[in-house]
């Protein structure tokens, strides 16, 4: 087995109760003002006041759309999207966009804009 631990030498009449801990002198509060002028200063915001956030605009692009493809078409669709320097979602827009002006649907087509407006 193992090395057996060495004990600790203390006296019998060790009393731990004497130690008490020690008192940090010199902290007055600090002011409230101060504080938060430099946590601006330092970019963090204030929770309590909510109008003084900053707010983004809640994106348009919500659901999802899963669907099975054949190999590597998803990397022909990502690149097309590189290529047009655009995300997914912008290259899907447009290709059925493309598809119905293709096709003349144009009852597709109103109802198409009418969603992307």
């Amino acid at each position: 087995m193992g090395k057996e631990r060495a004990h600790l030498s203390f006296d019998d009449d060790f009393d731990v109760s004497e130690f008490q801990p020690a008192k940090k002198e010199g902290q007055g509060e600090v002011d409230k003002k101060t504080i938060e002028k430099v946590a601006e200063e330092s970019g963090f915001i204030s929770r309590v006041n909510k109008t003084r956030r900053r707010k983004r605009q809640q994106s348009p692009f919500k659901n999802q759309l899963n669907l099975k493809c054949r190999d590597n078409m998803k990397e022909l669709f990502q690149d097309i999207g590189e290529y047009l320097e655009v995300r997914d979602h912008t290259t899907f827009e447009r290709a059925i966009l493309a598809l119905l002006e293709k096709e003349g649907t144009t009852d597709l087509l109103q109802k198409y804009r009418d969603i992307t407006k």
